[in-house]
């Protein structure tokens, strides 16, 4: 059921109301585009309605409702998705099949100074005149270089991983740009990670030309095309501009 609350929420000069389905994300992409309310307007688990557009989205099939009552509607069927002041949900894929069954990936950008509860790696996006820095997994995988984070530690696992990466120009600071969030409720024997939530937290610096790091780099041009499958691509491609946030929710 798509559900709305009175527009009550003010942001950029005027009110806005939160428009959600209590059944699917799909359900509520699919009545957004036919009442015309831009993808743009997504948050993640709901969209941004104007004032002046309520009525007619009430009048399209939306349930009026209390924000309270929307609120406990939405976290009582599992889509909520919870972030921090300053934080947008750039993609979510609801049963992941890299997760047990019925987990959930988030991909939230981020301008908060610290990771959030719960992260287990942090990653660094190094960047530099040849493109991106990238470090080959045992697998094969083209990955950013990451430090496995110990309860509490993600300050000094993230100082080490900078150390590691960039040896002599390690004394930059990076700036989180955002996390990936695992959500699993119900983990199999073979889950490696905490439930209910695991974060993979997402840092970016810019090294220079002449103190660059050694190491394997990929170019800019070519990140999509190797590195659009990896869960974290659409933070570093928003982070580089190669990507619109428009263009992350598609």
């Amino acid at each position: 059921m798509l559900l709305i609350d009175p527009p009550a929420w003010p942001a950029h000069g005027r009110l806005w109301s939160h428009l959600v389905s209590d059944t699917s994300v799909e359900e509520l992409h699919t009545f957004a585009a036919r009442v015309g309310i831009p993808r743009r307007g997504f948050e993640g688990d709901h969209y941004d309605v104007p004032e002046e557009r309520y009525a007619a989205v009430v009048a399209a099939g939306a349930q009026p409702i209390g924000g309270r009552e929307l609120l406990a509607r939405l976290r009582d069927s599992g889509l909520r998705i919870s972030k921090r002041r300053h934080e947008r949900v750039l993609q979510s894929t609801a049963d992941a099949p890299w997760l047990p069954p019925g987990g959930r990936a988030d991909v939230i950008t981020s301008r908060q100074d610290d990771v959030p509860p719960n992260t287990v790696v942090v990653r660094l996006a190094v960047t530099g005149p040849r493109g991106l820095l990238v470090e080959r997994r045992p697998d094969g995988e083209l990955d950013l270089p990451s430090r496995r984070v110990a309860p509490g530690t993600a300050e000094q696992a993230l100082r080490a991983l900078v150390a590691s990466a960039l040896g002599s120009v390690g004394r930059v600071d990076p700036t989180l740009i955002g996390y990936v969030r695992n959500v699993v409720r119900q983990p199999d024997e073979g889950y490696p990670w905490p439930t209910p939530f695991a974060c993979f937290a997402v840092h970016a610096l810019a090294a220079n030309g002449s103190a660059a790091p050694a190491g394997e780099w990929v170019r800019m041009q070519d990140g999509a095309a190797r590195l659009g499958h990896r869960h974290w691509w659409p933070l570093v491609a928003l982070h580089l501009g190669l990507i619109s946030v428009d263009a992350a929710h598609d």
